[in-house]
């Protein structure tokens, strides 16, 4: 009896082991096929899509700002392009700065949790996007149309009430195609033929049947972009015949503002309906549309909207206006130069510091590119490390033109003297340079964790794509950490100014410093156990790096803890900082 009832249960565990198998998700990262394969094109397009990520982002803050500052624009209508420009800003952050850094590397992966991410945004965003193209319809119609009921109708709290609906609406159009994403397996292939996460693509690669998900995609992404489309042309020919017979001027401003908004719709809707009213036919513009709606439309808003509405350019530069008359009003800068004392008042110092000065500056300039020319033309320095070195040699190249030249040219000259803007440009390039060698230093003792400490997962942590994003972080922590700083010489109380400057350069350089020491204390003890000779080249790497913090990080630490306080051993401390190459140090058998 027991045998007969195994025998009768044996095809429902079956089963259940089979849908466990087929519901359980092997692949855990997708490859993408990216725009092209052509190096030169994909070059060009590099240069584009920073370009134009450069102009959306400062574009549609710009709105934003404009908006918020002025008290003219405080129409329903300026409250939604406020949002829109909001929209468009997020929206270009989930795919151009990943398609940039994608440029750069060879193997262009994402991981299965950063593609449904991805995913969720792009519709969740572009989703509530599209809504709010449908409220701004309303709100024209209800300006034009029933222009006596405007301000009842288009009240405060039914804008709120309206923007919370498209959050809503983007978030449950959003959440529906991934929770039916993530019920599907993917078993087998991984290769998606596009150069970002879409719905199309990743339903191809699941290893199941996917009619029930993509007739569920085509109705909640493909049908509802067609009849929102069909609605909002419906809703502007609509506001057109209602002013036909209107007056002159009326009929010239809604006809200017109907097709702004007529042009928006086509930009946005027209990609939108080409890809997903028949979402998995493989058509060759599939790409082409595909880059155009998620990097090129983003930048069409700010365009539009600053060029074609008179009211939005006015308040643009009233606004700037004002603001550059309270810049200069309240930061006014009698000061046009400022006089150098120099290093040394003598002569004979002055000289022998020249020469050492000229003969620093003629060895760090070869060296380096020496070094950038070697890790570039030798194929076996493919490495992590070397692709590290290597930009540091680049920054170290690049700082020594910032204070040596002008030295230079100064201790030949009786009246050491620069001017205001050669000062900030000077101070800003200074902090954007040093503070890349700092955050690079941090990089490298990173790189030297897990080569020494993980070797079994240095070559999946430390990838190529990895070393590309550490990079551009650091550059952009360069930037953020540089364009903040200010100079102490004003007059004015500058407390404010001088606790910022302690935190953003005295404590973040102690704290640097003091990771960096506790990074290789953790390597040294990770290699007290291993053999002589493992433990000699570790010994050896980690010793040359230790050098490096305490040259860059010393002096560093020196002058801006207490950057205010005046010490007789400041400018000698300052020469050394501005002067030190680091990247000679790096000894080139580094890798253990």
């Amino acid at each position: 009896m027991e045998e007969l009832e195994i025998t009768s249960l044996l095809p429902d565990i079956l089963q259940a082991e089979e849908m466990k198998i087929e519901n359980s998700t092997v692949v855990t990262e997708f490859i993408l096929a990216g725009l092209t394969q052509s190096q030169n094109i994909q070059l060009l397009i590099f240069v584009l899509v920073l370009i134009f990520y450069l102009i959306i982002l400062p574009g549609n803050f710009l709105i934003i700002f404009t908006i918020r500052s002025d008290p003219g624009l405080t129409a329903p209508l300026y409250f939604f392009l406020g949002n829109l420009a909001f929209l468009d800003a997020s929206y270009s952050f989930i795919v151009a700065p990943r398609m940039l850094v994608d440029f750069l590397s060879e193997k262009k992966v994402i991981s299965y949790r950063g593609c449904i991410t991805q995913l969720f945004f792009l519709h969740f965003l572009g989703g509530g996007e599209g809504l709010l193209l449908v409220v701004m319809a309303f709100d024209r119609y209800v300006a034009i149309c029933r222009p006596l009921h405007y301000s009842t109708v288009m009240n405060p709290r039914t804008c709120y009430a309206l923007l919370l609906a498209l959050w809503l609406g983007g978030f449950v159009h959003s959440i529906i195609q991934v929770a039916f994403i993530l019920r599907l397996p993917f078993c087998g292939p991984n290769r998606l033929d596009n150069f970002f996460c879409d719905v199309p693509q990743v339903i191809k690669l699941a290893c199941t049947d996917t009619f029930v998900v993509e007739l569920v995609m085509v109705f909640n992404s493909g049908l509802l972009t067609l009849l929102c489309f069909l609605g909002l042309l419906a809703s502007y020919a609509v506001i057109l015949c209602h002013v036909r017979g209107s007056a002159s001027e009326g009929k010239s401003k809604a006809l200017s503002t109907c097709t702004t908004h007529v042009i928006i719709i086509f930009l946005m809707f027209g990609p939108a309906i080409f890809i997903y009213t028949c979402p998995f036919r493989a058509l060759s513009a599939n790409k082409v549309v595909s880059f155009f709606h998620t990097v090129i439309f983003p930048l069409m808003n700010p365009v539009i909207y600053t060029l074609r509405n008179q009211e939005v350019k006015a308040s643009m530069r009233r606004v700037l206006s004002r603001h550059a008359e309270r810049m200069e009003h309240e930061n006014s800068t009698v000061v046009t130069e400022f006089i150098l004392a120099g290093l040394t008042q003598s002569q004979n110092i002055q000289l022998l510091v020249f020469v050492l000065v000229l003969i620093f500056y003629l060895i760090i300039l070869p060296g380096n590119f020496l070094i950038i020319f070697t890790i570039r033309s030798d194929p076996g320095l493919t490495a992590p490390l070397y692709f590290f070195l290597g930009n540091l040699a680049f920054l170290d190249a690049s700082y020594s033109f910032i204070v040596a030249p002008r030295m230079l040219v100064d201790f030949l000259s009786e009246k050491k003297v620069i001017s205001y803007r050669g000062c900030i440009i000077q101070l800003f390039f200074l902090h954007f340079l040093g503070g890349g060698e700092g955050l690079l230093l941090v990089v490298m003792a990173s790189d030297r964790y897990v080569a020494i400490c993980r070797p079994l997962h240095y070559s999946t942590v430390m990838n190529p794509r990895t070393c590309y994003a550490l990079l551009l972080a650091l550059w952009l922590g360069d930037f953020v950490h540089s364009i903040i700083q200010v100079i102490k010489l004003a007059c004015t109380d500058t407390f404010v100014v001088e606790l910022v400057m302690v935190f953003n350069s005295g404590l973040l350089t102690l704290l640097c410093f003091l990771r960096l020491l506790a990074s290789y204390a953790v390597t040294f003890c990770r290699e007290c156990g291993s053999s002589f000779e493992g433990k000699s080249k570790a010994v050896s790497t980690c010793t040359t790096h230790i050098i490096v913090i305490f040259l860059i990080f010393g002096p560093g630490i020196f002058i801006y803890t207490c950057p205010f306080r005046a010490f007789p051993a400041d400018k000698v401390v300052g020469f050394s900082l501005s002067h030190c190459n680091l990247s000679f140090v790096e000894p080139c058998d580094l890798y253990p």
